[in-house]
């Protein structure tokens, strides 16, 4: 790791020779000669890093880690010289504000000549200190060290990019498992049983048991099904906390306020949600069985068959705890054939089908070689799947040739753990740019699902990102995950709109690797508690705790770049203010302590700061002075207002602010060039901003001032803008945005909440590359020609909430060429009867009607919705559904791609269909009866496919 270290330095000192080369006037040759110095190094530490981890001889050990040690004090060098002349800008800036011209030119020169002396002479120092280093390594064990470095024995590097393959179908092996599975879930036991699901880890447990859930039978039998992922250490209450926002995601915080105990309130509207109903509730990574009794008294035993699925690392023995009566359900090792079956799948199958890489691992394998390679695939792997889809990642970048020497180093390893020596090839294998973001997921928790956007986002404000010419750090960052997936290093969870990768996961296996690695490289450190025992040489920290909501931070960290917080957040806390409180309980809740964040002044150099579920009332003004912030994130209900200091953040690329009440920023914040992603709940756009020609995320944001007079429209200059969340919109409003989207061609993702949105905004071609268009508040479409189209050539899907919108309408965006997902919720369309045109909605495949109670016969026509895969309808409690099916055509004729028709909020005795059709019947699915919601989102999560994190909320999230 110690590479990566230096690679990393090294990037950085290539990017500011660059950026200040006015500033560096005088250094640069110190500069370029201690670059030249760590290049050298780099080539030899690569392999003695492999050394030290192999535990080969002290030398080694202390060869890396003096080198790594010479590389971070390079960049607390930099990043010093970096701050002061960031805080010198800003002063110069007051100055020139204040009329000093000439003040500000003398005072910046003054500044400048200091800092460079400063600089060149802890230069020298650390060339002095590396000359050192390298007098040791000759005088003492140089021949062994370059032997070692040049070894044949060593992985060959990286000669195939691994990237073309990442989106692969994961092939799922073990049908008659799969099957027995099943029949566990389907089997006549009328009582509600809990079946456990055993197996070493990177035996398949989760793959297979999700293969399961969402299998065609499974969703047939169940009325409702939720799947959720829990880190290790947990309170039995957040389990049920979290199954019961999947399973009502509609119930917000305010409405548990209402009751004198969160607690009591989440068990009572649980057990009276699920009274009626088969369920299917999986659980996975569930690490004890403490209070289990507790939870299974939340989930009713009604006597209809529902199911409890535990997913554990546990042994025999203690799995049976949670249900005695069931044996828990074991799986093992693949045998010789499938393990075969599922390598080929994995390196072989796919490069074949793309021909993409000439080379490629699978472009000449003859009979006889295909017969060795899979021997000695089985030799190594001993059938884990783990370890063989990690070696199949590992092999997928390299030439044939080159396997045989792969195969050789991992035979000759003393090291008896399978799993565990290829993942240490496949880390050592990664390119040095690779290593410092897989190494990052050792600072989140553990067995959840992690949202990409903010994956790239961390990486881009640590300056992991290697700028490319012509792409954004985006999509640099896009393509990194897409090779560590490749690479079987972290797994693909879902894909977003663009077919780019949304959600991801990390095997526990890799997730403990990337922890130790991180903690022995001092690269990251984790902890439960900020009382840590060398404060002063922590670079990055991640404190986690979900037993706890306040855990003392007093702690300074002088050398602090990233601090990453997940607690336990504290639910009941507003209970003082809900009806019905007691004076005790009042009482209790004043008394909570907040964070103060004072610690964080002494940590100079943060470029990371994301809090999540720490209780933080209010942040310090001192927190202005932390000018290499790049990441800022604070997650906390009980935050109201923002310092106006934090306009001088002046290198400050995302603020995510989404789950706290801050609705007001200083105008300065507004001012900062280097923003990127403003992600917020409800944060008033300010009439004016600066240029920010870099912004790509704005959600959450509010209009309070009137756009119809300003020249200087806010989003005007946005122009790379690629996700947009608006509400607020009035009058004042339609004509500024009209300009506006004349500049935004790169918008993706638009979200529009107001009054009077006129339909002519979407008549401009300059919305191209929209994909997801989400429209709430009513539509004006008074000014529509006949002969005038809507030009959103790439829209995949559109939502319309209390849009009140007509047939006419309704006939011009099914004449979208791409619209495959549509939903229309609450008042969306006026009228008695909603009948699609026959020449429109060619393409879409998901519908979803709900919230129109007006609305009494849906005509679905022969060729209205030839493509239509899910039929969604919910709360239309009038509507009759008619199919137009004429002569002898069939359902199968009219509706070819039909798999599910899902009810809710609709009594069986309101499901008309005109004429009777049993076809259609029989697609009809998880009909969830009396349900009090209407929202859409409970709808679609209910009848779709849906799998949940322990924070349920915050995963889904820009």
């Amino acid at each position: 790791m110690a590479s990566a270290s230096i690679t990393f330095v090294l990037t950085r000192l290539a990017d500011q020779a660059v950026k200040e080369a006015a500033l560096l006037r005088g250094v640069d040759k110190d500069i370029r000669l201690l670059r030249d110095k760590l290049e050298w190094l780099q080539a030899f530490i690569q392999h003695a890093d492999q050394e030290r981890r192999k535990g080969a001889n002290g030398y080694v050990a202390l060869w890396v880690r003096q080198t790594r040690d010479v590389a971070h004090e390079v960049e607390d060098v930099l990043d010093e010289f970096l701050r002061k002349a960031d805080l010198d800008r800003l002063a110069a800036r007051g100055r020139s504000a204040c009329g000093g011209r000439w003040l500000k030119l003398a005072a910046s020169f003054t500044t400048q000549v200091a800092v460079r002396h400063d600089l060149r002479e802890r230069m020298d120092g650390i060339k002095d200190r590396l000359k050192e280093i390298s007098d040791n390594v000759d005088k003492y064990r140089s021949k062994q060290l370059r032997s070692n470095a040049s070894s044949s024995s060593a992985a060959p590097n990286a000669s195939i990019s691994a990237a073309p393959a990442w989106d692969e179908e994961i092939k799922v092996l073990g049908f008659e498992v799969c099957q027995d599975l099943e029949n566990h879930l389907l089997s006549s036991d009328s009582r509600r049983s809990v079946i456990s699901i055993i197996g070493e880890s990177g035996i398949g447990k989760s793959t297979l048991a999700w293969k399961v859930y969402d299998s065609s039978n499974i969703m047939k039998k169940f009325d409702v099904r939720v799947w959720i992922n829990v880190p290790p250490q947990i309170k039995e209450n957040d389990i049920l906390y979290f199954i019961y926002k999947r399973l009502c995601p509609e119930m917000d915080e305010d409405k548990l306020k209402h009751s004198t105990s969160t607690t009591e309130s989440i068990h009572k509207n649980l057990s009276e949600y699920l009274r009626d109903k088969r369920y299917l509730v999986m659980v996975d990574g569930l690490a004890n069985f403490t209070n289990w009794n507790s939870i299974l008294q939340s989930v009713p035993d009604k006597g209809n068959g529902s199911r409890v699925m535990i997913i554990t690392r546990l042994e025999e023995n203690e799995a049976r705890y949670a249900d005695p009566k069931i044996k828990p359900f074991k799986i093992d090792r693949l045998e010789k054939v499938d393990s075969e079956n599922l390598f080929c799948n994995r390196v072989l199958i796919r490069s074949n089908s793309q021909n993409h890489n000439k080379g490629s691992s699978s472009e000449s394998l003859e009979p006889d070689q295909m017969v060795k390679v899979s021997k000695n695939i089985y030799e190594i792997t001993q059938g884990v799947p783990l370890a063989i889809v990690l070696l199949a990642g590992l092999l997928r970048t390299k030439a044939n040739k080159e396997w045989d020497k792969v195969f050789k180093q991992l035979k000759s390893s003393e090291e008896p753990k399978h799993v565990k020596r290829i993942l240490a090839l496949c880390f050592d294998d990664l390119p040095s740019r690779l290593k410092s973001c897989f190494l990052y997921f050792a600072g989140m928790p553990e067995n959840l699902i992690y949202n990409a956007r903010r994956i790239v986002r961390l990486w881009a404000a640590e300056g992991f990102l290697k700028p490319k010419k012509g792409k954004t750090m985006e999509d640099i960052g896009q393509s990194y995950l897409k090779e560590l997936i490749s690479r079987g290093m972290i797994q693909l969870v879902k894909k977003d709109i663009n077919g780019g990768v949304w959600l991801v996961a990390i095997h526990d296996r890799l997730h403990a690797f990337a922890q130790l690695e991180a903690q022995e490289a001092s690269f990251l450190e984790v902890h439960d508690n900020a009382d840590v025992l060398a404060p002063a040489s922590i670079r990055r920290l991640y404190l986690q705790n979900y037993m706890q909501s306040y855990i003392p931070m007093e702690t300074p960290f002088p050398k602090l770049r990233s601090i990453l917080c997940d607690f336990a957040e504290e639910r009941s806390e507003n209970l003082a203010t809900a009806p019905g409180s007691s004076r005790t309980q009042a009482a209790s809740s004043n008394d909570l302590r907040h964070h103060a964040l004072r610690s964080l002044q002494a940590s100079k150099f943060l470029r990371v700061i994301d809090l999540r579920g720490l209780r933080i009332k209010k942040v310090p003004h001192a927190i202005g002075d932390l000018i290499h912030v790049r990441y800022l994130g604070l997650r906390s209900r009980n935050l109201a207002t923002l310092p106006p200091s934090i306009g001088r953040l002046i290198n400050l690329q995302t603020l995510d602010i989404k789950r706290t009440e801050v609705v007001e920023i200083a105008e300065a914040f507004w001012e900062i060039p280097t923003l990127r992603h403003v992600v917020a709940n409800k944060l008033k756009l300010p009439e004016f901003v600066g240029a920010l020609n870099n912004m790509q995320t704005l959600t959450g944001l509010v209009c309070c001032h009137p756009w119809s007079n300003n020249k200087r429209r806010p989003l005007n200059n946005m122009v790379f803008l690629r996700n947009l969340e608006i509400s607020g919109l009035n009058g004042n409003h339609w004509e500024g945005l009209e300009d506006a989207f004349k500049k935004l061609e790169s918008l993706l993702y638009l979200h529009l909440a107001g009054k009077g949105i006129p339909s002519k905004l979407f008549t401009n071609f300059t919305l191209r590359r929209l994909q997801i268009l989400e429209l709430y508040g009513e539509i004006n479409a008074s000014g529509d020609k006949l002969d005038e189209q809507y030009t959103l050539p790439n829209v995949t899907r559109i939502v319309l909430k209390e849009s009140e919108v007509d047939k006419k309408f309704m006939d011009k965006i099914g004449e979208l060429p791409s619209l495959k997902e549509l939903v229309m919720s609450d008042r969306s369309y006026v009228g008695e009867k909603l009948v699609f045109s026959d020449s429109g909605f060619n393409s879409i495949t998901n519908l979803v009607v709900t919230g129109l109670p007006e609305l009494q016969e849906w005509e679905i026509r022969p060729h209205s919705i030839p493509k239509v895969r899910k039929i969604t309808v919910g709360n239309c409690p009038m509507m009759k559904i008619k199919l137009c099916i004429e002569g002898g055509q069939g359902l199968k004729d009219l509706m070819p791609d039909l798999k599910e028709v899902a009810f809710w909020n609709m009594p069986d005795q309101e499901i008309s269909i005109e004429p009777e059709n049993e076809d259609f019947r029989e697609k009809i699915n998880n009909v969830t009866m009396n349900t009090k919601s209407d929202d859409i989102t409970s709808a679609m999560q209910r009848t779709g496919r849906w799998r949940a994190g322990m924070i349920a909320g915050d995963i889904f999230q820009n």
